[in-house]
């Protein structure tokens, strides 16, 4: 068999003299300490096929390396790190094949500079992070996204002020219809902020707003007043109010915040000064309760500066948020911060710009204690591990549950598209997506645009959860989380749609990948109806595919149990199929009296949405030094 002839040949060899170490030390027999020098995983490479071996391009090289296939098969396994045994041990399980050899194999790849040590990406981060001098950036600025809610407002910018003083600049932006509302709002937080510099931005000031932006950036008005301000008969525009505090802030570093949070913080586990590079999609610890009095009740709150921890990674690399403690490198040896690290949920590309000290956190985020903020618990179903255990432990009462203490239990940094908006802080000094103007989902619509079209920016979580408690205690009952299986949102089109396009292979710049994508969408608000209208039902039978096949294989993987679980999932899958068979296949959220006429108002949405991506880059560029938000001074 091929996999043992260079077993053989290394054996048949004759030794070659062993050259005297630089220490002049003897060499010993005895096996290196387990340690992240010697725990190894694959490097980041792209594979072409040719023939019976692959190419394998590696960045790094000018030259691609030849490789047989079947050890291809081998390195594609090395995807966490551990030493070069227990690799070739998980290989001899699925293979079948003697472990001592298969270690000789992985021994070469680590020769050959496929396998890399904890210790060596480690090391090469920790230099790309001592050679970074960017500052950690001022963050005095919060922005409080409110709407029909002047007491939730009040509590929340009361908060802020009395945890940070005078020094912290307070930012209302309100998308109240009612002027009656906004003026109350307007005294709120006036009285609420008081003792420092409080701005507001209501209806008045966003149509200022969209007169001098668009004068001032060439910009059509249409396409930015879709930004901030004009809602084709939708009645959730959340993701317009934070374009406005988006471009309010353009230029600098903004905090914002929903006004049904405060900034009470408590941490999910006990804070330390440990390290992830995630690449899950969900990296957050998973808690639930029966009641949101009982979640905060159960959070251990504590006196901590949260504009600090998010400096600490707003706007730098991945290599200096790992090795950077207020703004300085962490005392520790490398061998102590190496094994403080947790880089095996990273994938391949995160783990190579991490040791090469490439990209930026764009978005830092803090997790939560009280209401969930879900629109629907069928998320719960599919937890897997620990989470599920604890699902598992009162499940009558979590089934349906809004009560979660849901964050990092350690600091986090992460390529993945998910993305919680209650409390993120966001540095819009380069360019940085637009949320969907309009409805729900606004913040999953920013998450898939920042990976789609910026793949080296990065978001943080810290080790921190604040209160939400909105203002009106929120229910949920099952049949509410079965319907949802079959309804399929408009925001939940466009994730898809970003998830599924590459803008441009080879172009790297955010600005024009954003460019691109947009134009796709505006492209797809104008093709001929019907065509248009079959697209939609195609893509909506995709999303509804996609949970029912999560969900079998759920069932699957827990062979349906505990039962009660299995009946939900299992009447959860015959729900999709229901509406997928029964039902007219529309957008569940796009207000209309029709299909047609909802269909129609979709299209027009990806129209207005696709043209202000394309203009969102020449946008954030005008608005620097262009304030939204207006003081509020007493009468």
């Amino acid at each position: 068999m091929a996999l043992f002839d260079g077993f053989r040949r290394k054996r048949d060899e004759p030794a070659t003299e062993v050259e005297e170490s630089e220490s002049g030390e003897p060499d010993t027999d005895e096996e290196p300490v387990d340690g992240p020098s010697t725990w190894y995983r694959k490097i980041y490479v792209s594979v072409v096929p040719a023939g019976d071996d692959v190419l394998l391009h590696d960045p790094e090289r000018t030259a691609p390396i030849v490789l047989p296939t079947f050890e291809l098969d081998l390195l594609e396994q090395c995807t966490r790190f551990a030493t070069v045994e227990e690799h070739a041990a998980g290989a001899a399980r699925r293979s079948g094949l003697p472990a001592e050899a298969l270690a000789h194999r992985l021994y070469e790849l680590v020769d050959r500079g496929l396998l890399i040590s904890q210790q060596e990406v480690v090391g090469r981060a920790h230099a790309a992070a001592s050679a970074d001098s960017t500052p950690p950036p001022i963050l005095n600025r919060v922005a409080v996204i409110t709407g029909n809610r002047p007491e939730s407002l009040g509590t929340c910018l009361q908060s802020y002020r009395e945890r940070y003083g005078a020094d912290l600049e307070l930012i209302v932006f309100d998308d109240s219809g009612d002027p009656a509302t906004r003026e109350e709002n307007r005294r709120v937080a006036l009285r609420s902020g008081s003792g420092g510099q409080v701005f507001y931005a209501g209806e008045d000031e966003k149509r200022r707003l969209v007169a001098a932006l668009a004068k001032r950036s060439g910009v059509d008005e249409d396409v930015v007043r879709a930004a901030v301000w004009e809602f084709d008969g939708c009645d959730w525009h959340t993701g317009a109010n934070r374009n406005a505090a988006l471009l309010d802030a353009a230029g600098g570093t903004v905090l914002m915040v929903d006004d049904d949070t405060t900034a009470r913080a408590a941490s999910p586990a006990a804070a330390s000064d440990d390290f992830r590079l995630s690449s899950r999609h969900d990296p957050l610890f998973l808690r639930l309760f029966a009641q949101v009095e009982d979640a905060l009740g159960a959070a251990e709150w504590q006196d901590v500066n949260l504009l600090a921890s998010h400096s600490r990674y707003l706007g730098r690399s991945p290599a200096a948020c790992a090795f950077a403690m207020s703004g300085a490198i962490t005392p520790f040896s490398l061998e102590e911060h190496a094994v403080r690290m947790d880089l095996n949920e990273a994938d391949t590309p995160l783990l190579a710009g991490f040791g090469a000290g490439r990209g930026r956190v764009v978005a830092s985020s803090a997790g939560i204690v009280g209401d969930s903020g879900m629109s629907s618990s069928l998320y719960f179903l599919l937890l897997q591990g620990a989470a599920r255990e604890r699902m598992l432990e009162d499940y009558d009462s979590h089934r349906t549950t809004r009560a979660v203490l849901r964050g990092a239990d350690i600091a986090t940094v992460s390529n993945s598209r998910f993305l919680m908006t209650p409390h993120v802080a966001f540095d819009v000094r380069a360019t940085i997506p637009p949320f969907s103007p309009v409805l729900r989902n606004e913040d999953a619509v920013f998450g898939d645009l920042l990976r789609t079209c910026s793949p080296e920016s990065f978001m943080a979580f810290l080790p921190w959860a604040v209160e939400h408690r909105p203002p009106v205690p929120r229910s949920l009952e099952f049949d509410q989380v079965l319907r949802s299986v079959g309804r399929v949102g408009g925001n939940t089109l466009i994730c898809q749609l970003a998830r599924a396009y590459e803008p441009g292979v080879g172009v790297t710049d955010p600005g024009v990948r954003l460019r691109i994508f947009g134009q796709y969408l505006a492209a797809l608000g104008t093709m001929p109806p019907g065509d248009f209208d079959l697209f939609v039902r195609h893509q909506i039978t995709e999303a509804i595919g996609r949970r029912i096949d999560q969900l079998t294989s759920a069932l699957n993987r827990e062979s349906g149990l505990p039962e009660r679980w299995g009946e939900d999932c299992s009447a959860a899958v015959a729900e999709g199929l229901r509406s997928l068979t029964e039902e007219p296949l529309v957008v569940s959220d796009i207000p209309g009296a029709s299909a047609d006429e909802r269909n129609r108002r979709f299209q027009r949405l990806l129209l207005r949405f696709g043209r202000l991506i394309d203009a969102w880059p020449t946008l954030l560029e005008a608005a620097k030094d262009l304030r939204v938000a207006e003081p509020i001074r007493a009468p």
